[in-house]
């Protein structure tokens, strides 16, 4: 057993054993499915104005004191990992939950883009997990690539073939050992892939209370941690980054591709890390401060062009500057899984569990 730890919360006594263990694991943090469960029955918000608490003036550039948001699809379950398409115009991203990747674009509206998502039940796998797609990136090639829970692998998916069989295999296995479920990626200009693999795809949801204790079970898994993990390109190795993580989630680089940025997904204790591309060497990069009602842990994350961080994370969206400071808090009306920009950094399009939705930038 890794770990075990007794935490209050507002919602009850919540219990953390072994997040990234050997063994069945419980925990009170996160949660993506805790949250899932918690907004089933909310009301999708309509567009409406939300308030963005400027910290630091150097993002005045970036952000008005309020935003507009528009919410443009609904009726998901865990939507997740939106990446915008520029030579379609169009929104991709993932249901988690409901196995299957949606688009929207402007001029059609939401519709099915690929069903099964994650999840074809070709390798062995947790029936009671959260098994469909998560983070969504395109390669320097222009190829979608698709971080898998349920078939535990990273994938790629040529344009030319939107079908099951225009899915390959990029990796699924760190040292002959199938990886957990992996989470969410970022692409480096020379095309290769760093991402994370926590152990979502293993959560036992109808065993676990929501607002008190999830459960993770490791009947079916090779790896007993979380690893942040490198793909490269050239020649199809992985190395790992990181073991140091109990729930690493969004993943970015920053412009100069030096540092790998890296969201925990502990709703108690919600923070960035930070790591060196170059040898792995790295820590806590930002731990707040945050709001005394500053609910929700980092998830999602995209990387501004100005290198600013923004962050799903506690409060709504988060601007982070390269140096760990917060400079914005964007007030959304509910939690978001996470975020990307269009190519022109127009928009800011956001995933909030049973909707997508968007809102301008300052450009």
């Amino acid at each position: 057993m890794k770990d075990l730890r007794l935490m209050g919360s507002a919602l009850g006594i919540s219990i953390l054993l072994c997040s990234c263990g050997e063994k069945a694991s419980v925990s009170g943090d996160n949660e993506e499915i805790q949250s899932a469960e918690a907004n089933a029955g909310a009301a999708i918000p309509e567009n409406q104005i939300c308030r963005v608490e400027l910290h630091d003036p150097s993002v005045d550039g970036i952000l008005d004191a309020s935003v507009q948001l528009e919410v443009l699809a609904k009726g998901f379950e865990i939507a997740e990992g939106p990446v915008w398409v520029p030579s379609m115009k169009t929104l991709l991203f993932s249901d988690v939950k409901g196995n299957t990747i949606h688009q929207w674009s402007q001029e059609k509206g939401s519709s099915v883009f690929l069903s099964p998502g994650g999840h074809t039940g070709t390798v062995p796998f947790f029936e009671g997990g959260v098994l469909g797609s998560n983070g969504l990136a395109l390669d320097p090639a222009g190829d979608l690539i698709i971080c898998q829970h349920g078939d535990r692998r990273l994938a790629k998916l040529s344009f030319d073939n939107i079908t099951q069989e225009g899915l390959s295999t990029l990796s699924a296995t760190y040292e002959g050992k199938r990886f957990n479920s992996p989470n969410d990626l970022t692409v480096v200009a020379n095309g290769d892939i760093y991402f994370t693999d926590p152990p979502y795809g293993h959560c036992d949801i109808a065993n676990s209370v929501p607002g008190e204790a999830m459960v993770f079970v490791d009947d079916k898994r090779e790896i007993p941690y979380c690893g942040v993990y490198r793909y490269e390109a050239a020649t199809g190795k992985v190395s790992l980054v990181s073991d140091e993580m109990d729930l690493p989630n969004g993943i970015v680089l920053s412009p100069d591709q030096k540092w790998i940025y890296v969201g925990s997904s502990d709703m108690q204790d919600p923070k960035m890390w930070r790591f060196s591309a170059e040898d792995g060497s790295g820590g806590i990069f930002f731990e707040g401060p945050y709001g005394k009602d500053d609910a929700g842990w980092f998830d999602g994350m995209k990387m501004h062009t100005s290198g600013n961080i923004f962050a799903t994370g506690p409060g709504g969206v988060l601007v982070i500057s390269p140096e760990g400071k917060k400079l914005a808090t964007i007030r959304l009306p509910d939690p978001v899984t996470n975020c990307c920009f269009d190519e022109n950094e127009e928009y800011l399009f956001v995933t909030s569990f049973a909707y997508v939705a968007r809102f301008k930038l300052k450009n």
